[in-house]
């Protein structure tokens, strides 16, 4: 049942005992287990701009097994208890994808990279489109690693969520705790700086993608990152996400924060696959540890 279990308070970790399915000679793997727990005063900003529940439309669930959604998508059998009605699911744990490497060894203790994706409201073509951008990450053959990429059903990324999230993953499979990145696009980059800023001893470098600069600016996390390599992407003629904005971050992590990379594109509100699929990017983001 979803939603049954009451997140334990601040920071503290909430646990689920839930058989995970068998991840081995699979590539990529859906988990649901954490939509079982149910988090208070996490994201209040959907009640506040009357946010749509997108995830009621028919073929639009993402808490699926699945983790592509396409012609053989299958609605999950959900039974909501009184705590929570379907509208309020935004207010649930993460549902979220795994990618495992080729010859993914359960016994092999590998890196761990966190792919946040942007957008608020979604759509089977957007939910696709994501798992594309997981599948365009470069994974270089000798330093092979392991991607979670968690769906946000509320309008920005939890550190709370996220946590229980790693947590949950390190009590299933082998991961180089020294080794575990953020990264994000648009929202998900504001959300890489909101994660990283809470969880300030999780992460050995952070990758912000084009991080969108509402509700409220990023810019004020700025010294809570500040002990974190960072590579900070944006482009010039971006019009969704304030290119000023990043601008004034770089300058103001630049002071206070000796590895910090600006790289500035002109792709529009757009173009990171191609930094994930780029050998180089990667290669930045894996060689730092915790």
């Amino acid at each position: 049942m979803p939603c049954e279990i009451i997140a334990n308070p601040n920071m503290e970790i909430t646990k689920v005992n839930s058989k995970w399915p068998d991840v081995k000679n699979k590539s990529i793997v859906k988990i649901n287990s954490l939509t079982k727990i149910i988090y208070q005063d996490q994201d209040d900003y959907w009640e506040r701009y009357n946010m749509r529940s997108w995830w009621m439309r028919d073929g639009h669930d993402p808490w699926t097994e699945d983790p592509v959604w396409g012609d053989g998508y299958k609605k999950p059998d959900l039974n909501f208890n009184s705590c929570v009605n379907d509208n309020y699911r935004w207010k649930c744990g993460y549902s979220y994808v795994l990618r495992l490497p080729e010859n993914f060894k359960k016994n092999k203790r590998y890196p761990l990279v966190i792919f946040l994706h942007g957008g608020v409201n979604s759509d089977t073509r957007r939910l696709n489109g994501r798992i594309r951008t997981v599948n365009s990450f470069y994974i270089p053959k000798n330093d092979q690693y392991i991607i979670a990429s968690p769906i946000k059903l509320g309008i920005d990324w939890s550190a709370k969520k996220i946590q229980d999230m790693i947590a949950e993953i390190y009590s299933q499979l082998k991961i180089d705790k020294k080794r575990v990145y953020l990264t994000g696009l648009s929202m998900g980059g504001r959300g890489t700086f909101i994660v990283a800023s809470e969880l300030s001893n999780t992460f050995a470098a952070i990758m912000p993608l084009s991080p969108h600069h509402t509700p409220y600016s990023y810019i004020s996390l700025a010294e809570k990152v500040s002990h974190l390599p960072t590579f900070l992407h944006h482009s010039t003629n971006d019009k969704t996400s304030k290119f000023s904005v990043a601008e004034d971050m770089f300058s103001k992590l630049s002071k206070i924060n000796d590895n910090v990379v600006f790289d500035i594109g002109n792709f529009g509100h757009s173009g990171w696959n191609k930094i994930y699929s780029n050998p180089k990017h990667i290669e930045w983001l894996l060689s730092w540890r915790k």
